[in-house]
């Protein structure tokens, strides 16, 4: 399998450290690693090569299937996630490669449309009983890219109808720090960032009063370890006070997956308005986006990745047990961070450009050698997570089907989606292609689009009509710039295992992904 990306049956498997003292903590831990021990000692390794376990794609897909018309009493406690439970499935259906008749898309086009608020946004149930909300929005945008099209009955051109009712929403739930409430009288969460601003971008809606100052709140939420908190605090602000501008803020909570996983991808979007060529944008601010430090982030994010005891999983949290849906939310993040250390690479070359830096790495063989950073090893073990999935996240042959947190849990949507989207990124590699941004960004048509947004100021808004056509130049061709390495295709199990590639940032495959932005940027 390579030096690179060591099995976990070839590494030591060592107990995790308690230092003499036993806490609820590390008995979870110790019943966590017995757990995965007997499920690896019952099995056969998965392989290279078609043979051993594999992933039970049948399985799997009657697992879903019979949850998609009529779900099960357990899940009324997510009456008000109905988007997400139609996310979870569509999107796991597309990755395991099953294709969909068009009538049961008609009828999933109906069900998320019954959720789109005439007051903006989607709700997380019927748009008559529930409030539009930013992470059901997300679920629901997504799906349709999924499920629906361009024509009169396929759900776009609605979405497209209610541009500006979405745009009023997220305005709604903006805070003069940067951050965003989730709902009316929601709570400030950097997960509502991130699911606002990929539905901003795939449906152009972007202005500079919508993505004032939250750079900055996203770089607050960055904590000590490197990876991100759910929100900020804010010095010497009342209970009931809207924090300002100039409030002094901090990271509220410890680092967390999913937390990071959406800080990281939202920084990414936020850089991805600044044109790479050309004059900046006069309506942002120069510094914008503020910094993050991506290099304790890729620490904080490496160091997430369990021992081969835990086969190899990710964890979401300092210390504690490794679960299957992180190897999206951590292992998804890895692309971001690659990107990120490239530009700042290149930022560093501009800066010394009298300088011809070259990164190490240490071959398969085990001698140094230098090589270009294209070169680089993913920064996390691409085999390991895979090992995890196949075989600590799957039952038994012949069960019921579906993926779980981990052994003795059982599987469900959130997990099933999860944990395929963490396996598609570790078996493909993506890289986001300078050369595939600018030939994107010449090819755009300036002239085609949706009429623009109506700013809530007149001052909100983009300084001339040049300048909003440069970002969204900028944003359609740096949504579309993933590119992927064929070359680097890795996969664990053989050709069963296999699983279609989901884009970074968004998750949704790119088949999916380029209509849809098409679409709303006027350039099919």
């Amino acid at each position: 399998m390579g030096a690179a990306y060591p099995s976990i049956f070839t590494l030591p498997h060592i107990p995790a450290p308690s230092d003499g003292v036993d806490t609820g903590t590390i008995f979870e831990q110790r019943d966590t690693e017995g757990a995965i021990t007997d499920v690896l000692d019952s099995q056969p390794p998965a392989l290279m090569t078609d043979g051993g376990t594999t992933l039970r794609k049948a399985e799997h897909t009657q697992f879903l299937a019979s949850t998609f018309f009529r779900l099960p009493s357990a899940y009324v406690s997510l009456d008000a996630s109905k988007p997400w439970l139609m996310f979870w499935t569509v999107h796991s259906l597309d990755l395991l490669g099953v294709a969909l008749d068009q009538g049961t898309k008609d009828r999933a086009i109906n069900t998320i449309m019954a959720y789109l608020s005439p007051a903006g946004g989607f709700a997380g149930g019927a748009n008559n009983s529930h409030l539009p909300h930013l992470l059901p929005t997300y679920a629901s945008v997504c799906s349709l890219a999924i499920v629906g099209n361009a024509s009169a009955t396929g759900g776009w051109d609605r979405v497209a109808a209610m541009r500006q009712e979405t745009y009023d929403f997220f305005m709604r739930c903006k805070r003069p720090d940067g951050g965003f409430v989730v709902c009316d009288g929601g709570e400030i969460d950097v997960r509502g960032t991130y699911c606002l601003l990929v539905v901003a971008t795939l449906l152009d809606i972007i202005t500079p009063e919508l993505v004032h100052n939250v750079d900055k709140f996203i770089a607050a939420c960055q904590t000590y370890e490197g990876g991100f908190a759910c929100s900020t605090w804010a010095f010497g602000v009342g209970p009931y006070d809207d924090p300002t501008e100039s409030t002094t803020r901090a990271a509220m909570a410890e680092a967390h997956g999913g937390y990071t996983s959406c800080s990281l991808a939202s920084h990414f979007l936020l850089s991805s308005i600044v044109p790479t060529d050309g004059a900046p944008l006069a309506s942002l601010a120069p510094s914008f986006p503020a910094p993050i430090d991506v290099a304790s982030a890729v620490r904080w994010s490496a160091l997430m990745q369990g021992e081969a005891g835990e086969a190899g999983g990710f964890r979401g949290r300092s210390n504690k047990l490794v679960d299957g849906c992180y190897g999206w939310w951590v292992g998804g993040g890895f692309p971001v961070l690659e990107t990120l250390l490239k530009r700042e690479k290149s930022r560093q070359d501009a800066l010394h450009a009298d300088t011809s830096a070259k990164i190490a790495i240490v071959d398969d063989d085990g001698n140094d050698e230098w090589a270009d950073e294209e070169a680089m090893h993913h920064l996390f073990n691409r085999v390991a997570l895979q090992e995890y999935i196949l075989l600590a996240a799957q039952k038994e042959p012949g069960a019921t089907g579906g993926l779980r947190d981990k052994p003795l849990k059982r599987p469900d949507l959130y997990h099933t989606c999860n944990n395929l989207s963490g396996l598609s990124i570790a078996q493909h590699r993506l890289n986001h292609s300078p050369t595939s941004v600018a030939a994107k960004a010449a090819a755009f048509d300036d002239t085609k689009g949706l009429p623009p947004v109506n700013p809530t100021k007149p001052e909100g808004g983009w300084a001339s009509e040049e300048e909003r056509q440069r970002a969204r130049r900028q944003i359609y061709a740096s949504v579309l710039g993933w590119v992927e390495d064929e070359k680097a295709e890795l996969v664990v199990g053989g050709s069963d295992s296999r699983v279609n590639t989901t884009m970074p940032v968004v998750n949704i495959l790119g088949l999916r992904l380029k209509p849809f932005v098409d679409y709303f940027y006027g350039q099919a």
